[in-house]
């Protein structure tokens, strides 16, 4: 019966395969690593860009209210009717200047 031999010093072919396959593995979880951190920073971005489009339109909101409540209010009624269209209470006298 004959014995085999191996070669001392080599790599056998299950350890290169191995390796191989530890290299392979390792680069994708480094590209997907990569791929989410790049993901995470878009969506950062687009986190604070929405938070600024809200608080703005929240003040917009606020502005409109305020309008709403201050059209509804007896006094800016009154004061755009005299303002704009001459109206007066009764027996009320209106004089006009040349500036106006």
């Amino acid at each position: 019966m004959r014995k085999i031999r191996r070669k001392s010093g080599g790599i056998s072919f299950l350890t290169a395969l191995i390796f191989i396959a530890f290299i392979v593995v390792a680069v994708m979880c480094i590209t997907r690593f990569n791929n989410i951190m790049v993901q995470k920073a878009r969506l950062t971005s687009e986190n604070r860009s929405l938070q600024n489009q809200a608080s703005v339109l929240s003040d917009k909101l606020a502005r409109i209210n305020a309008q709403t409540e201050y059209g509804n209010n007896d006094q800016y009624v009154v004061s755009i009717a005299r303002s704009n269209l001459d109206m007066v209470y009764p027996g009320e006298i209106i004089f006009r200047t040349n500036g106006q």
